[in-house]
């Protein structure tokens, strides 16, 4: 009986016990959870908030870096814009100047010169020396004056003229008329051919008092106004040549000055070759005759060595004995100065 009532009792203990956690347990297991996410979540909020100082300070100072960056890359825009702004606007002006040079016959001549002169220059030709500017000559027919002479080592001289017939073609290469361009090109390739026949007409030969070609130059300062020439009349160097006169663009008379130019060192070097075996036969001439000058004065050293030691001898054989004599009787200068024994000079095995 007893057993029963604590098997009892146990078993409404236990039901009890049941009921009381089902009702405590859920608020303190929900007060513990509440607690360890306090915790956590306080743990976890304070690592974000350090981690986002950090983040912070890192963002604060590469904003700062590309602040800077960009700063400097403001100031390097500006710097090169503005200097852009001024090449631009110096190329407009110089664009605007040749546009005018080009429809100018005068300053197309005055550029072309400039051209030919700064080609001479480059290819080792010095101005007053191998080339001369507008040299005016009188002739019968008048008074000529070409734009250069440039000089040959063998003393002659090369004619050239410089001629700049832009003006038609750079109205060809501007019109969209496909029919003017034509017109424009045709035109253009008629007048170069006038400027060396009127070229032609002019007789140098009679002018220069030296050596010249059957031909002068006739330079054009640029290659496209050339080929559009003979383009347009296949035979315009042909014709020129008949006139005596030669068409050069830059790129045919730059190679004619070099060649002027190294003939010009050769000759330099041959003369400067004639020089120098001159002097070496000079020279050669002034060894020999010192060379017999200084067998004179060996032959004479000789002699005066070999008089020398005979005298030797004889001082020391004859003449200094005699004065022991006299010193060995007193009869001697106040300052008692003993005679020396001289020594001959010796001489080389072999010298006479």
């Amino acid at each position: 009986m007893l057993t029963s009532e604590i098997i009892l009792a146990f078993i409404l203990g236990a039901i009890a016990g049941g009921i009381l956690i089902t009702i405590f347990l859920p608020g303190f297991l929900k007060s513990i959870f509440r607690d360890t996410a306090k915790n956590t979540l306080s743990e976890v909020t304070q690592e974000v908030s350090s981690k986002q100082d950090e983040y912070e300070d890192d963002i604060a100072k590469q904003l700062k870096e590309i602040e800077k960056s960009i700063n400097a890359a403001n100031t390097a825009w500006t710097t090169n814009t503005t200097s852009i702004t001024k090449e631009v606007k110096d190329l407009s002006k110089s664009h605007i100047q040749w546009a005018e040079a080009l429809s100018n016959p005068g300053e197309q001549g005055a550029l072309a010169e400039e051209a030919l002169e700064v080609m001479l220059e480059t290819a080792g030709l010095i101005k007053g020396v191998n080339f001369d500017t507008q040299q005016t000559e009188s002739t019968e027919q008048g008074r000529l004056r070409p734009d250069f002479y440039v000089y040959t080592p063998d003393d002659g001289v090369i004619v050239i003229d410089c001629k700049a017939p832009m003006k038609l073609y750079r109205e060809a290469i501007e019109t969209e008329d496909e029919e003017q361009k034509k017109a424009k090109l045709k035109e253009h390739a008629r007048n170069v051919l006038g400027h060396a026949k009127a070229l032609g007409k002019k007789d140098y030969t009679q002018a220069i008092d030296r050596r010249t070609p059957d031909n002068v130059i006739m330079f054009v300062p640029n290659i496209a106004i050339y080929l559009s020439a003979c383009e347009q009349i296949p035979d315009l160097v042909q014709q020129a040549w008949k006139n005596k006169v030669t068409i050069c663009p830059p790129e045919a008379v730059y190679p004619i000055l070099k060649n002027i130019m190294l003939t010009w060192q050769q000759k330099k070097l041959y003369e400067n070759a004639e020089i120098i075996q001159k002097q070496a036969i000079e020279i050669h001439k002034r060894l020999i005759k010192f060379q017999g000058i200084f067998a004179k004065i060996g032959t004479n050293l000789n002699k005066a060595s070999k008089a020398f030691n005979e005298g030797t001898r004889s001082w020391n054989s004859r003449l200094t004995p005699a004065f022991r004599k006299i010193e060995e009787m007193g009869v001697v200068a106040e300052k008692k100065e003993a005679l020396e024994h001289l020594d001959p000079i010796e001489e080389e095995a072999g010298e006479d």
